[in-house]
């Protein structure tokens, strides 16, 4: 599989709000299999899991920015085009 196609399946799994299916993430991309994506996804979400990982306690500090290019006729956080990036440490 491309390096390409795993960025572009990387991106859609971590920016959908309530996660993304195998059969989804096959039609985004375009394969032709469903093992496939299948496979990706599974491999993406095992990735993602560090095993034996505290989980947060006490005071948690959380915080967001926005990633992506000044857009025009924009105000504020409003944003179309920027990604949303969430750290809670």
């Amino acid at each position: 599989m491309p390096l390409v196609t795993w960025f572009r399946a990387m991106w859609h799994v971590t920016s959908q709000k309530n996660g993304m299916s195998a059969l989804g993430l096959q039609r985004v991309l375009g394969l032709g299999s469903y093992q496939t994506s299948w496979t990706m996804l599974h491999q993406l979400r095992r990735a993602m899991i560090r095993p034996g990982r505290d989980r947060l306690s006490g005071i948690v500090e959380v915080d967001e920015t926005y990633w992506g290019a000044e857009e025009e006729g924009v105000i504020g956080r409003l944003t179309h085009d920027k990604a949303s990036i969430v750290v809670a440490a």
